[in-house]
């Protein structure tokens, strides 16, 4: 099953008329902040990417909670990785098991990477996104898609 596209890509490749929702419903322009207070790691990841996809048009008012998410699925993956001193650790009768710390480093990564797809954070999921006719800020409304 494929992922829907936005309406805007929709038109780019000229996708036949009955199949573009002319009327979907658009954020009003307002502060982008995040959902939540964030941890400091979590804030230096979202004071790096937010700007950048902000003024592209990938990050909008409406996605703030999913994006406050994300920052805080990479901060988690960072932090458990920097205390990661051995994939295997002692067991409870003598033997050695895999670090529990990897499970959720691997829950946070599967996280992290399933909403970084739907902000074209994936190199795979940049190809289908084209920002080329932006101008100096983010289109919203029906400009957005009219151009």
């Amino acid at each position: 099953m494929s992922r829907r596209k936005p309406n805007h890509l929709k038109i780019l490749e000229g996708v036949r008329e009955d199949r573009i929702n002319r009327n979907e419903p658009t954020p009003a322009p307002s502060e982008i902040a995040p959902a939540m207070e964030l941890s400091d790691g979590a804030k230096l990841i979202w004071d790096r990417l937010a700007p950048d996809l902000i003024d592209k048009g990938c990050l909008s008012a409406w996605d703030v909670d999913l994006f406050t998410v994300f920052c805080d699925a990479a901060d988690r993956y960072y932090e458990l990785r920097s205390q990661l001193q051995s994939y295997v650790v002692p067991g409870s009768v003598n033997n050695s098991v895999v670090n529990p710390l990897l499970r959720i480093m691997k829950d946070a990564f599967e996280t992290m990477n399933r909403i970084a797809a739907k902000f074209g954070l994936t190199p795979s999921d940049r190809a289908g996104i084209d920002v080329e006719d932006l101008d100096d800020k983010p289109r919203l409304g029906p400009e957005r898609i009219l151009g």
